[in-house]
């Protein structure tokens, strides 16, 4: 590892070397990045399960006007953080028992969902969607941020492989050491 204040470190350090301190920053910097997203996931579960824990005690209490049929789910779909709504409806089974369908809500643009799409719901699940989709927000822009960051750190190595042109690594593994680049006369 390299340090601030070693004057002759330019002396010490091989290009190869120099080449494993940067691909170990992308290894590293990859490894964070998918942690926060998990992070980020968790936190969004959290919101979910609040409303969904507002949603059960209401049909406990059996109550038909303070029934809602919005849902909500929290995913990680090809490296993506998704906070979805969505509404049920159910029609008699065949059997004894009801088929549930679920209808995805769209989002629209921006970080949150229109207010105006659950007007219909009691005022518990309103409250509690609001609250709900306050912190979503924040995690749909906190995800966005991490996108971002990820794309810069592919154009980040794909600088890195242009420094280092015959030690191309796409996925960054380690490489073993020892591994000197020929250079031209």
């Amino acid at each position: 590892m390299l340090k601030r204040d070693a004057e002759d470190e330019r002396f010490v350090f091989t290009e190869p070397m120099l080449e494993e301190e940067s691909r170990e920053f992308i290894r590293t910097a990859r490894t964070l990045l998918e942690h926060e997203l998990l992070v980020s996931a968790v936190d969004a579960r959290k919101q979910a399960d609040y409303y969904w824990e507002g949603n059960e005690s209401a049909r406990e209490e059996g109550v038909a006007e303070e029934l809602s049929f919005v849902g909500t789910r929290v995913r990680i779909l090809n490296g993506s953080l998704q906070m979805e709504w969505f509404r049920n409806r159910t029609r008699p089974d065949q059997g004894a028992g009801k088929q549930v369908f679920s209808t995805h809500l769209k989002k629209g643009k921006g970080y949150r969902y229109s207010d105006s799409l659950f007007k219909k719901e009691p005022k518990w699940a309103r409250d509690a969607i609001k609250e709900v989709e306050d912190r979503y927000e924040l995690l749909r822009r906190r995800a966005a941020i991490l996108s971002s960051m990820r794309k810069n750190l592919r154009d980040y190595e794909q600088l890195l492989n242009e420094c280092f042109p015959g030690n191309n690594s796409t996925d960054t593994e380690a490489k073993p050491g020892g591994n000197e680049q020929e250079k031209p006369e």
